[in-house]
């Protein structure tokens, strides 16, 4: 098996296999202007990494293991560290006058008080006990695990991630909370966390913080499956999850400037939870309800709602 290398796309595929049309990628550069992301080869803009990471490819073709030329934007170097200067250089003239010269008296350096360090803030941790769906992803900076089970995912030690915040500078991209520096997307989303834990699927500050909101929705249906549309802006993928049971869906959104959706909404009939599915787009959550009956529903939902 082969990964592909081009830009949006990295999919392992089989080179016989090898369908003209196989690979979404890319064929831009990244746009990163006045805190909107895109790429240069389409017009979708979003203002987080991850929503930047999941703009599908604007093309296709078939999947590529050629190696990123040194003029590729993802082109992936982690030699690079701000903690290693070179040694000034100097010529012979220059040394040969240095030492012929008088040594001039040091001039008298003002020091400067130390700079008093910031309180760090508390890492926030998962309540004991608290319900975590499978498959959600740890929202901790670097960390891209996701939740399987109480004893393989909440165990000390086993999240590596990056304290800090994210530091763009000159060219340069990193972590406040280390040295390491990159020069472009793909490095700095490959630096390495510097600090251990647990990992953090749920959390608990950002809810103590969110002001609770009713969502608008709709609905339309088909002979098979009903498409629900909640409508909520600039969705965190990290802290928002939707779930399926036989006949009600359960939704967390957390969206917006700390905005939290929560609902239970009891179907009109039975579904198929494990053929269900959602996707967050850039302004609501669309759900897919598969259902078991193939017959039209009058409402979305069940007559004790």
């Amino acid at each position: 098996m082969h990964k592909c290398t081009r830009n949006g796309c990295g999919l392992e595929f089989d080179e016989t296999i090898n369908d003209p049309l196989a690979c979404q990628y890319h064929p831009g550069k990244p746009e990163f202007h006045e805190g909107l992301k895109g790429w240069t080869c389409c017009k979708p803009r979003v203002y987080s990494f991850d929503e930047f990471m999941d703009i599908k490819g604007c093309q296709l073709a078939p999947h590529s293991s050629e190696p990123k030329n040194k003029d590729d934007p993802f082109k992936a170097d982690l030699t690079k560290h701000d903690d290693v200067l070179p040694e000034p250089q100097s010529t012979a003239d220059e040394s040969a006058e240095a030492k012929a010269a008088p040594a001039a008296p040091a001039a008298p350096v003002a020091l400067a008080a130390p700079a008093k360090a910031p309180k760090p803030e508390p890492i926030d941790e998962d309540p004991a006990g608290i319900p975590v769906p499978a498959g959600m992803q740890c929202k901790r900076n670097g960390c891209t695990a996701v939740y399987v089970s109480e004893d393989e995912s909440h165990q000390d030690g086993q999240c590596q991630f990056h304290p800090g915040n994210a530091l763009f500078h000159e060219g340069n991209k990193g972590w406040t909370c280390c040295r390491p520096r990159a020069t472009e997307f793909d490095e700095f989303l490959r630096i390495k966390g510097c600090a251990r834990g647990r990992h953090l699927f749920v959390g608990t500050r950002p809810d103590k913080k969110a002001q609770a909101e009713k969502c608008r929705r709709d609905y339309y249906q088909s002979g098979t499956s009903v498409i629900v549309s909640i409508y909520a802006k600039k969705i965190d993928r990290k802290a928002s999850w939707i779930k399926f049971v036989p006949r009600a869906l359960q939704v967390h959104l957390v969206y917006g400037e700390d905005k939290v959706y929560d609902d239970e909404i009891e179907l009109y009939d039975e579904i198929d939870p494990t053929a269900s599915s959602f996707e967050f787009l850039s302004t609501k959550a669309e759900v897919t309800l598969v259902k078991v009956a193939q017959a039209q529903w009058p409402t979305l939902e069940g007559a004790s709602a």
